[in-house]
This record gives structure tokens, C-alpha cells and sequence, in this order.
């Protein structure tokens, strides 16, 4: 046996590169055989999803869409309060009156009782602004019917003094006459007769200085009443001047007590609460917790924002090269990623003037009213729209 295989032996080590040779080609071929029907055996790739598939044999052009919202409010408080307790949670689902958030209103109710009492005190110091005149114009009532009747008796002489200076010097001169009779017929000497003239003088004189005492009367009285006509008008002004005074400060008072009042006249607040105005809302972005302090110095403090669950849409990106089938007013079908198996309607309610690049392509951003009625989309969820070719 020894014998046999050194024969052997020596032939593999003198021929030992063609065998190695010969054994990689054989292993080659193997490897090769192996691929070959490992590829003849295993099922074909499949090339698109069963929902493109679908879309495709069913003449639908496929686009992805994200659910969104076309309304959604921002709740702040711009006046002094503070966080008591926050009733609701990211992402909870609200409804009409329902409380969000409590406040405590101590410091703001403060206020708006301040401002009520600083109107208060305005309107009552109102008519304390007004001169009272009435005895001022009495008097000037009085003096212009003074200068009246006094101007008419200085003119007709119906005045008590003028009328008894007249009388005086009517009967001074009728005297006068009579003894100028008897002189020029003898009976009276010159002495006698020239008493009489001087009767007579005296009594023009008097007559004169009544008229004068009259006339400085008057001129006495016309200046006492434009004295007085002058205080009234002064007093007028003054007047004017401080009721408008007062009437600034009272409606600066009610202009600030309106727009405190009117910090609370929303439709999210009931008494001490923040509540839903939506019927059907979605709580987001809570950025106040517990002790937190609002409206510091007046400035508008945000407490969150409620989605109006009513304006749920669906933005659908359509490649570039479809957007010409796709119509507004068309009925869709939509199926949400997060129930597969679900099949909704939607209608195309806009399609934007504008392209915007996505992935290195060009999409359009279609809107899409859906018709949801057991509220499968919510607002950040995806899915597939179907819109006819």
C-alpha cells in the first residue's frame, strides 16, 4: 500500500498548479449553477405598492396628503390673572362652554372696581365745575331795566325831579310875567321885578343840574352794566372750560373702564374661566401651567390654541405632471394611513396658483374637504388621495 501511493504522490506534486486550477473552475461553476436557479425559483420583485397598483389599473393619480386645518384660534390674556388650574391636555378634544383653564381675577377685578370708583368721582364733581351766574345775571337784568326806564324820563322828562324843576320854572317864569305886567304899569318897583327874573334863573338852573344828575346817573349805570356784562362772560368761559375740563376726565375714566371691561367681554371667557367657543375643538400648544401670571404689565399672554376639529382638510401633493386632471369640486377617495382598510370621500376645494419643490420634484399642494363622519383624520395624520385621470 505504501508502495502504491508514492506513485501517487509524486504525480499530484508535479501536476499540484493544474489541480488547483481545475478545482477553482469547478467551484465557479457550482457558484454559478446555485445563482442561476436560486433566481429561476424565487418570486418576481414586486414593483408597486397593491394601492398604486390599484390606482394605476383604476385610472386614479396617487398622491400623499397630511391632514390639516384651515381655522384654528389663539387664546391670550392681556390683563393681570393668575393660572389657578389647567383642566385640559395637548391634544384633547373640546366642546362648546367647556372650562380649559381657571383664573384668578382678584387683581383685575381690582382694577376694574378702581375705575369705576375714579368715574364715579368724575361725575359727581361735574356740576362743582360750574360756576352759579343766576345772581350775575339778575343784576344785569336789573341794571339794563334801570338804563330803560331812566333813558325814557331823561328823554321825556317824566322823571319825579325833572317834572317838579319844570313845574318850579314854569310857575318862576308865570310869575315873572304877571310882575312884569305890573311893573311896566307902575305897580312894582325894579328891585321887585328883578327877584322874579332870579326866580326864575334859579329854577332853569335847577332844572339844568336835575337833568345833568340824571344823565350822570345813567352813564353811571350803562358802565356798572357793562362791568357786569363782562364778569358773565368771564365767568361763562370759566365755566366752559372747566366742564370741558371735567367732561375729559370723566370720559377718560369710562374709555378706560370700557376697554378693562372689554379685556373680559369674549366669547372664551365665563367668569373665572377660559372655555371653548368651538363646538367641536382640538386643544393644542398649552404654554401656561399652574401659578403662572398673565397679562404682566399689559402685554398679551398665551395660554393655547383650539383647532376647529369642523375645518379638518386634507392637503394632497399632486406631482406637477397630473395637476391638469385634477379639478376643483371633484370627488376623491381618500384612505388614512392610520386605518387602512377605511375608504373615505373628500371634495377638491382648492387648487393653489403655485408649485413648491419636494424630494427634487415639483408638487401642488391640492385641498381637500373630506367627508369624515366617525373622525378617523386628525390633524397631523397622512394619507393617500385618489383623484380621477
Amino acid at each position: 500500500m505504501k508502495d502504491w501511493f508514492l506513485p501517487v504522490k509524486d504525480w499530484i506534486v508535479s501536476h499540484k498548479k493544474a489541480a488547483l486550477a481545475g478545482a477553482c473552475a469547478l467551484a465557479a461553476l457550482f457558484v454559478v449553477l446555485g445563482i442561476f436557479f436560486h433566481q429561476k425559483n424565487a418570486p418576481a420583485a414586486p414593483q408597486k405598492t397593491d394601492s398604486a397598483a390599484s390606482a394605476d389599473q383604476a385610472g386614479e393619480i396617487d398622491a400623499w396628503g397630511e391632514v390639516k386645518y384651515t381655522r384654528m384660534e389663539d387664546i391670550s390674556v392681556d390683563f393681570p390673572s393668575i393660572v389657578t388650574d389647567v383642566l385640559v391636555k395637548e391634544g384633547e378634544r373640546v366642546t362648546l362652554g367647556q372650562p380649559l383653564v381657571t383664573l384668578d381675577l382678584s387683581e383685575y377685578s381690582g382694577n376694574v372696581e378702581k375705575l369705576k370708583q375714579q368715574l364715579a368721582a368724575n361725575q359727581a364733581a361735574l356740576p362743582a365745575a360750574t360756576q352759579d351766574t343766576a345772581a350775575l345775571e339778575a343784576d344785569i337784568t336789573q341794571t339794563q331795566s334801570q338804563i330803560a326806564r331812566k333813558t325814557t324820563e331823561y328823554n321825556k322828562g317824566t322823571s319825579p325831579d325833572l317834572k317838579l324843576a319844570q313845574t318850579q320854572l314854569d310857575t318862576a317864569k308865570r310869575n315873572l310875567s304877571n310882575y312884569q305886567a305890573l311893573y311896566s304899569a307902575g305897580g312894582v318897583s325894579k328891585e321887585t321885578l328883578n327877584q322874579y327874573k332870579d326866580a326864575v334863573t334859579q329854577a332853569a338852573e335847577t332844572l339844568q343840574k336835575t337833568k345833568n344828575a340824571l344823565k350822570d346817573e345813567l352813564d353811571q349805570l350803562n358802565v356798572s352794566l357793562r362791568s357786569k356784562q363782562a364778569q358773565l362772560s368771564q365767568a361763562k368761559l370759566g365755566n366752559t372750560a372747566n366742564v370741558a375740563k371735567q367732561q375729559g376726565g370723566v370720559s377718560a375714566a369710562q374709555v378706560d373702564l370700557d376697554a378693562m371691561t372689554a379685556k373680559t367681554a369674549k366669547t372664551y371667557f365665563k367668569g373665572n374661566q377660559i372655555v371653548s367657543d368651538l363646538k367641536n375643538g382640538i386643544v393644542q400648544n398649552i404654554t401656561v401651567s399652574s401659578a403662572a401670571h398673565l397679562g404682566v404689565q399689559g402685554a398679551p399672554t398665551k395660554v393655547l390654541q383650539i383647532i376647529d376639529a369642523d375645518s379638518i382638510a386634507i392637503s394632497a401633493e399632486v406631482d406637477e405632471e397630473f395637476i391638469g386632471s385634477v379639478k376643483a369640486g371633484e370627488t376623491v377617495r381618500i384612505v388614512p394611513a392610520s386605518a387602512p382598510d377605511a375608504s373615505l370621500t373628500g371634495t377638491v376645494t382648492q387648487i393653489p396658483d403655485l408649485a413648491v419643490e419636494k424630494d427634487g420634484k415639483r408638487v401642488v399642494r391640492v385641498l381637500v374637504k373630506p367627508d369624515d363622519p366617525k373622525g378617523l383624520l386628525k390633524p397631523g395624520y397622512t394619507v393617500d388621495v385618489y383623484f380621477s385621470k
